[in-house]
């Protein structure tokens, strides 16, 4: 395939996605010179990524979503006019080479579902035009830049969710991430209290934190930072030690709110009346702490409300009409 079209020197864009082409990935693609994208995702293709993918000087895009290539060559990472780089769900290994900071044009980085291993470079983190990080469930080790809020100023996009060894605390910079609107972090190490400039981010719609060691002041002072942040459609804290009582303020987050997941969070006291208010919430997860008292009829409220799990507490009293 990659050999019929080696001639066609003046292509610019190549895209074969979601088809049924196999074998290796033929060095010839090498030759097209002017291409300027390149889509081959969802194809059956094995073996490595050709080294001589670096001759392609004037590609903004490379998409290799689902291919089952075995490894990276660094020389993809000269590529300096590449904009979007995305082979999130293959079989890819190795380190992440530090020569990723010569993708000074880089917009979107996929990488997601792979088996890139080591630590995970500073060097992604200083290039200042990237909105899009997706690096979720590969073996990387390493923490969150204290200053990202100030290096990475147009993010939107950041997943980073079940990685080997993500350690250390969600740095209150973030703030300054003013285009975040998703935050992905779980099932990391992350510890430490959780931010209160996490308010600030009046854009983001998804933030899921669940799964890490992260705790929280005496009156969960966080959940009222993130009153302010009105967009916001789901929020995930599940299997952190928050350890605290839920402050009536967490009936004022957004009536966007769909999905509140705060399972074996080792929740206490009551229910508070004002999660009634939450009226488009479709999914309530509690389980697992140690919630007491009745259910409020306010709950009643939850019209569109279609699952609600309050199993593993210490609830009471009687279920009527709410």
């Amino acid at each position: 395939m990659a050999t019929s079209l080696s001639n066609c020197s003046q292509l610019q864009i190549l895209a074969l996605p979601d088809n049924e082409f196999g074998g290796p990935m033929h060095s010839e693609f090498g030759r097209l010179i002017n291409l300027q994208i390149l889509e081959l995702g969802m194809n059956r293709f094995t073996g490595i990524i050709p080294q001589e993918m670096e001759n392609l000087v004037n590609l903004v895009e490379l998409a290799m979503e689902k291919t089952d290539s075995g490894s990276v060559p660094i020389s993809i990472f000269n590529i300096s006019l590449l904009q979007i780089l995305s082979v999130w769900e293959n079989n890819l290994s190795g380190f992440l080479p530090r020569e990723i900071r010569s993708l000074t044009e880089l917009e979107e980085l996929r990488l997601a579902f792979n088996s890139f291993g080591g630590s995970l470079p500073m060097e992604i983190f200083n290039i200042s035009g990237l909105r899009v990080i997706d690096l979720t469930n590969n073996n990387l080790s390493g923490s969150l830049p204290p200053n990202m809020g100030s290096i990475l100023p147009n993010i939107e996009e950041l997943y980073m969710g079940n990685l080997t060894n993500l350690v250390g605390t969600i740095p209150h910079s973030i703030s300054n991430c003013s285009k975040l609107t998703i935050l992905e972090l779980s099932s990391n190490k992350l510890r430490g209290l959780i931010p209160n400039s996490l308010g600030y981010l009046t854009h983001i719609q998804y933030l899921n934190l669940g799964g890490n060691n992260l705790t929280r002041d005496s009156s969960l002072s966080f959940l009222t930072s993130l009153t302010n942040c009105r967009k916001l459609t789901t929020l995930g804290l599940y299997l952190n030690a928050l350890n605290g009582m839920l402050p009536a303020s967490a009936g004022n987050l957004s009536t966007s709110l769909r999905t509140f997941v705060a399972y074996s969070c080792k929740i206490k006291g009551r229910i508070p009346n004002d999660l009634g208010n939450l009226s488009s919430l479709l999914d309530l997860d509690l389980s697992a702490n140690s919630l007491a008292g009745p259910i409020p009829t306010t709950i009643g409220n939850l019209r569109n409300l279609q699952r609600f799990n309050l199993s593993n507490n210490k609830l009471k009293g009687f279920i009527g009409y709410m």
